[in-house]
């Protein structure tokens, strides 16, 4: 069976070491790459550079990039929040080309995927070059693919055209203004491997 198959016949498979890819602080700092910066993707690039990780946040828009970069502020989204974390060696890092991104998404890379459902399989599609096989791809968005009425998990293995492809899913109930804010949330990570 492919690992589409096993994905859906074998949904009692779960589990994640998620503290082996966003670990606590005085653990083995991982490169996590957030693709998109909304409120959830600059939400989970904050946690994970909260954990000790070095952060790289991907968008399009170059002045949004610069004022992350100069004031440690998303000028579009959670602009009240502060993206500066005291006492980290380095901060949040935005970048806005594909050339960049390219550079920063080397093996082992850990990407959390945080853009709109029915933009995630063609983005993997046109990119899929530039995914390493082995980086673990953390995708936060909910929904089916309406074009192929596919459950996301499937869509992005077809756009990328590989069956092995690391996939994990990340589901609330949590919004991105309490994830700034330090309020308790839920959050579940989901994948039907297991990651050590």
């Amino acid at each position: 069976a492919s690992r589409t198959q096993k994905n859906v016949m074998r949904s009692s498979r779960f589990g994640i070491d998620v503290a082996k890819f966003i670990p606590y602080r005085f653990q083995k700092k991982q490169k996590v790459v957030v693709l998109g910066a909304g409120s959830f993707g600059t939400s989970m690039a904050f946690v994970s550079q909260t954990a000790g990780n070095e952060t790289i946040i991907y968008m399009r828009d170059p002045k949004q990039c610069e004022a992350i970069n100069r004031q440690g502020r998303n000028p579009k989204y959670l602009t009240d929040h502060s993206l500066r974390i005291e006492g980290a060696d380095n901060q949040i890092r935005g970048i806005c080309t594909l050339e960049d991104l390219e550079k920063e998404l080397t093996p082992g890379v850990v990407i959390i995927h945080a853009l709109p459902c029915q933009l995630t399989p063609p983005w993997f599609a046109e990119h899929k070059d530039i995914i390493p096989r082995d980086a673990l791809i953390c995708c936060t968005c909910k929904g089916l693919y309406l074009e192929t009425n596919q459950l996301m998990s499937h869509a992005i293995l077809d756009a990328l055209d590989r069956v092995d492809q690391p996939l994990a899913f990340l589901s609330g109930p949590s919004f991105a203004e309490e994830i700034m804010r330090g309020f308790p949330t839920t959050l579940v990570v989901t994948s039907d491997s297991s990651f050590h």
